[in-house]
């Protein structure tokens, strides 16, 4: 046997060893494909996962599943709930009409536009009192009144502290204005004495935000009056004394630049509408406990940045109110606050999403994209990101949200193939071998990418819970989905003009029958073709 003989048979024995190991690592990596997760183990939640977890009879409604003829999907935990999502993306149709239609519970909705009032508000009348706060009569509807500073008792110990939390409601500048700092503290104190001398000293009817308006507004020799006034009470255990040394112990420059800023964050309370809204109370936030009804805010969107402070006013004062207010038996009381952007930071809001699930107080915040909840918040916005039971995502328009998404999803091990092919000839052989390979590679990828997440289809939705997989679903349109039809009422120019005529005629029997609490459409229509759904 001659050496090209030998070289041969081992070159053919190496390349049969080759072949079987590279046979034996296929088969290997073919079968760990399936249950390897060395690069990560995200996936969707399984339709029988979803109809287990989310297919209740009762709850809040978060979507529908993904498949013709789905069932609508229910949260049921008692946790907060989030919804991201742009604007005029169908966060009313979707998310906000759908459960005040369908939840037999008591709701807080802050509503600016005033369109997920007009279409509910019949609706929501059969399950108990509604009260419509609409200083500037967007709706149309009678209009209720709620006085924050009521809270202030002479009598309870915690009175100093009521008045702060409403003081911090009316003192508020973006983040940006670091500067005003200082400025916005000591106004903080000086709008709380003014607060506690105004409810220890004046009359029922004078008790209200507009008189503390006055005081700061008057001349200077009436403001000192004031402060005189002030410094001879002995009201509320001397915290009115206390509230106006403290101001008159700074120096002149000092004092006068908090005064100014107490009067531009209190301007806002100039508007004789707002003061007509807030100088009685027809309700307190604590009957939300105590019974079924529903409270409704409204502000015109043009309105809104003057009025802001007014929102935030309302917003904290009831949930200060329902936290003190003992838990009945059944579904805790709902906070539907949408453009929840427009309160900008407000601690007990913040306090609230960790705490305040377990004080019969369930909150939804709507936000348009992460932006303004990292904007309101900063490093603080995770206390909603990680408190959350549940998130709700759809038709995201920008990256970084897109991002954070992506992320939160996690990643997965997928499985891709490489093929080579070689050739070889022997020395002084005509015929040339060939061989071909093909080899099995585990890799990281996204569940969805940044990329997929703007790019899902606009009637889906994307669900986060915590110890869950995610979740896609449908969204809901309440005006085309079956379990809706008739319990809706549509909210035109010519319905809104008309509940107004009628609310100045003094009648507003004439627009606002009693609807039976046994007929449930009875006060209800269904959306006409060409009328647009609101958002």
């Amino acid at each position: 046997m001659g050496a090209g003989d030998i070289w041969r048979r081992v070159s053919i024995f190496c390349g049969s060893l080759l072949g079987g190991v590279i046979a034996f690592g296929n088969w290997r990596l073919r079968y760990e494909r399936v249950n390897d997760t060395v690069h990560g183990s995200a996936q969707f939640a399984s339709d029988k996962r979803v109809r287990q977890t989310l297919r209740r009879d009762r709850g809040l409604i978060v979507g529908r599943e993904n498949r013709r003829g789905g069932g609508l999907l229910r949260h049921d935990a008692p946790g907060h709930l989030l919804t991201i999502a742009p604007t005029r993306s169908g966060k009313g149709v979707g998310a906000i009409i759908p459960n005040l239609l369908a939840c037999d519970r008591s709701v807080f909705c802050l509503d600016p536009k005033g369109e997920n009032t007009g279409v509910t508000y019949d609706r929501r009348r059969q399950f108990g009192p509604v009260h419509v706060l609409d200083p500037f009569g967007v709706t149309g509807m009678p209009q209720a009144r709620y006085n924050p500073m009521d809270v202030l008792d002479p009598d309870n110990p915690d009175l100093a502290e009521d008045a702060a939390v409403l003081a911090d409601a009316l003192v508020y500048d973006p983040p940006a204005h670091l500067g005003e700092a200082h400025w916005n503290e000591e106004a903080k104190a000086l709008i709380a004495g003014l607060m506690l001398h105004v409810a220890c000293s004046r009359p029922k009817p004078e008790r209200t935000l507009a008189t503390v308006r006055d005081l700061l507004s008057g001349s200077p020799d009436e403001f000192d009056a004031t402060l005189a006034e002030m410094q001879k009470s002995t009201s509320a255990g001397g915290l009115v004394r206390r509230a106006a040394n403290r101001h008159l112990s700074k120096s002149d420059r000092e004092a006068a630049g908090v005064l100014s800023s107490a009067q531009r964050h209190t301007h806002f309370l100039d508007s004789a509408r707002l003061n007509a809204a807030m100088a009685g109370s027809d309700f307190r936030f604590s009957d939300l406990k105590t019974s079924w009804c529903t409270v409704f805010l409204v502000l015109p969107p043009d309105r809104i940045d003057t009025y802001a402070r007014w929102l935030r006013l309302l917003v904290a004062q009831g949930l200060r109110e329902l936290a003190r207010t003992p838990a009945e038996e059944g579904p805790p009381v709902l906070f539907l606050l949408d453009e929840f952007a427009t309160l900008g930071r407000l601690e007990p809001i913040e306090r609230a999403f960790g705490l305040m699930a377990g004080y019969g107080v369930q909150l939804w915040p709507i936000l348009q994209d992460m932006h303004q909840l990292w904007g309101a918040y900063g490093e603080r916005a995770g206390t909603f990101l990680s408190n959350a039971s549940l998130l709700q995502v759809f038709n995201v328009a920008d990256y970084d949200t897109a991002e954070w998404i992506s992320k939160s999803l996690g990643a997965t091990t997928v499985a891709y193939e490489t093929s080579g092919t070689s050739v070889s000839r022997a020395p002084n052989q005509f015929f040339s071998t060939h061989g071909s390979s093909t080899s099995t590679h585990l890799a990281r990828r996204e569940l969805m990418t940044p990329d997929e997440v703007m790019r899902l289809h606009p009637s889906l939705e994307i669900l986060l819970r915590p110890g869950e997989a995610p979740v896609v679903a449908q969204k809901v349109r309440y005006y085309a989905d079956p379990e809706f039809q008739g319990l809706f009422t549509v909210a035109t120019p010519q319905t809104r003009a008309m509940r107004i005529a009628a609310r100045a005629a003094d009648a507003p029997q004439l627009s606002e029958p009693e609807p039976s609490p046994t007929a449930p459409g009875l006060a209800a229509s269904a959306r006409p073709p060409d009328a647009p759904p609101p958002s």
